[in-house]
């Protein structure tokens, strides 16, 4: 369209990924008491699901009170697919709470202190958007999508994909300091009025 003559180049703007309107998503200090993690996705293995519910695992084994949240549905025509009777057992044991599919995301983000996607591969994730905009650290992997979200150290921790290790252990430092919850989510509603907003 520019080559063409039908825009001129300085109405032109690139937004970063699908970019939302900040007035959806109201900055919110994180709640602390307790730290809670979530979820936001298809329970699918390349979203990283099974990496979240092991961390889950290892940090409910070694904190108390923690708490973890999914947001999303199975999906029984995925092979990729949590399956119902694995999501019965987690369930049952405590490790997660599950909440499925909701049409107010922004509610249960206010409700969480660290948005997590430990996704294996994302176009520019949406839900990564909408956390940072309420204000919320964000912990998610190090791939294209993803990485494009977070800065490093700054407003959250871009960890190796495929390891629910490194998930736990990146959950562990904002366990270990909620003053890196707030500051971290600061940064990300900074950063997110400077590249997502779409008003």
């Amino acid at each position: 369209l520019l080559n063409a003559g039908c825009i001129e180049d300085r109405k032109v703007y690139v937004l970063g990924g699908i970019g939302i309107n900040l007035e959806h998503y109201k900055y919110s200090p994180p709640p602390l008491e307790p730290i809670s993690f979530i979820f936001i996705g298809r329970l699918l293995r390349e979203k990283g699901i099974y990496e979240f519910i092991a961390a889950a695992k290892n940090i409910k084994e070694r904190f108390e009170g923690v708490t973890f949240n999914v947001l999303g549905n199975i999906d029984p025509a995925n092979p990729g697919s949590l399956k119902q009777n694995e999501l019965d057992t987690i369930i049952k044991e405590e490790i997660i709470n599950y909440v499925g599919y909701v049409n107010d995301v922004s509610h249960w983000l206010s409700k969480s202190s660290v948005f997590v996607l430990p996704s294996y591969r994302e176009g520019f994730p949406r839900s990564t958007q909408e956390a940072m905009a309420i204000g919320r650290a964000v912990i998610t992997t190090d791939v294209p999508g993803c990485r494009d979200t977070v800065v490093n150290n700054s407003n959250g921790f871009l960890i190796q994909r495929w390891s629910s290790d490194a998930l736990a252990e990146a959950m562990e430092k904002f366990i270990l300091s909620k003053e890196l919850i707030r500051d971290c989510g600061k940064e990300s509603a900074r950063i997110a009025k400077e590249k997502f907003d779409t008003r």
